[in-house]
C-alpha cells in the first residue's frame, strides 16, 4: 500500500484498497492543481517549463498558457476566473477569456516589488490571501536569480477594492494556505519551519492569536507546501514523504506516500473525493472518502 498509517482512523478516509495513479508525466516541475467544479477540467503549472496546463478525462492534456511567467500556484476567484502567483514576474495575475487576457493583480507593497508570490486562495468575501516566499528569487529552476526588495517573506491579503494589506511577516519561507470551511481561522505552513500556523481572523480580515497548529514530519523528500480543508474538518498537507492527513485536532493519523516528491494537490472528480497530487515531474489521482470544498 502507498501509506504510513500512523492511526487507525487514516483507512476510513484513505480506502486501503485505493491506488495511486498517473495520469500526466513527462514535465519539469508541476505545482499548482485546481479543479474546475462544473467543466471538470484539473489546471496546473510546470514552473520550471513556464507552462500551464488544463487536463480532462476526455480531451487529456492541453497547454492553458505558455510562457506562464513561471506562474505556481493557482485559484479560482468568485466568478471563476483563474487566479496565478508568477514567480518569474513576481506578481499575482488574474487570467480573462480562458486565458487570454491576463492582468495584475498585485505587483508591489510600499513600492517594494513582491518576491515570489508561491499560493493563493480566494475567501467568500472575494478577499484573495497568498504567501510570498523568496523561491522564485533563489532557484535558477523556479525563478529567475535576483535580489529581494521587501526585506521579509510575508502573507498578504489583498481586498476587493484592490488594496494590498500585508497580514504575517515572521514566516521564515511561507508557502501553502488554506481556510477552515467556516473561515474563522487561516492555516499558513512554513517549508523552511517545518510546521503549519493556525491564525484566527478577525470581520475586517486581520489575523490574530497565531500558534503552531502542527508539525510536519516523517522520513522521505518534501517539506510543507500545499494546503487543503475538507468538509469533515481534516487538513491534508504536502510533506516528507507525500501527503499527510490531519484530523481536525491536529494529529497526523497518515501520508500517501509518492513515487516523487510532492508539491500540491486538489480535490476534484464528480463529488471532490478524487485527490489530484502534483508531484516533481508527473501529476497523480487517487480516490479518498474525504469532500473537498469547491473553490467556487
Amino acid at each position: 500500500m502507498p501509506f504510513d498509517i500512523r492511526s487507525d482512523a487514516f483507512t476510513a478516509a484513505i480506502p486501503a484498497d485505493s491506488k495511486l495513479e498517473e495520469i500526466a508525466g513527462n514535465f519539469g516541475f508541476t505545482e499548482g492543481p485546481i479543479w474546475h467544479p462544473s467543466e471538470h477540467w484539473l489546471m496546473f503549472s510546470d514552473i520550471q517549463e513556464s507552462h500551464q496546463y488544463k487536463w480532462s478525462e476526455g480531451e487529456g492534456l492541453r497547454v492553458f498558457r505558455t510562457p506562464s511567467n513561471q506562474a505556481n500556484g493557482n485559484f479560482f476567484d468568485r466568478a471563476g476566473r483563474v487566479i496565478s502567483c508568477e514567480h518569474a514576474a513576481s506578481q499575482l495575475v488574474r487570467h480573462e477569456h480562458d486565458g487570454k487576457l491576463v492582468v495584475p493583480l498585485a505587483t508591489h507593497y510600499t513600492g517594494k516589488e513582491l518576491n515570489s508570490p508561491n499560493d493563493v486562495i480566494c475567501d467568500s468575501k472575494g478577499r484573495i490571501w497568498f504567501t510570498d516566499p523568496s523561491f522564485g528569487r533563489i532557484r535558477e529552476d523556479l525563478g529567475i536569480l535576483r535580489d529581494q526588495e521587501l526585506p521579509y517573506q510575508g502573507v498578504f491579503r489583498l481586498n476587493p477594492d484592490g488594496t494590498l494589506a500585508l497580514v504575517a511577516d515572521d514566516f521564515q519561507q511561507p508557502n501553502g494556505l488554506c481556510l477552515s470551511a467556516d473561515e474563522s481561522r487561516l492555516f499558513v505552513n512554513d517549508s523552511w519551519g517545518g510546521h503549519i500556523r493556525e491564525m484566527d481572523v478577525t470581520e475586517d480580515g486581520r489575523l490574530t492569536n497565531a500558534r503552531v497548529w502542527a508539525d510536519v514530519t516523517g522520513e522521505g523528500e518534501g517539506v510543507p507546501d500545499g494546503m487543503k480543508t475538507t468538509t469533515e474538518g481534516h487538513i491534508l498537507c504536502n510533506g516528507p514523504g507525500g501527503v499527510h492527513l490531519f484530523d481536525a485536532d491536529a494529529t497526523c493519523l497518515g501520508v500517501i506516500l509518492t513515487p516523487q516528491k510532492s508539491t500540491n494537490f486538489c480535490f476534484g472528480g464528480p463529488a471532490f473525493r478524487t485527490l489530484f497530487i502534483t508531484a516533481s515531474t508527473s501529476v497523480y489521482r487517487i480516490e479518498t472518502a474525504l469532500t473537498g470544498l469547491a473553490m467556487f
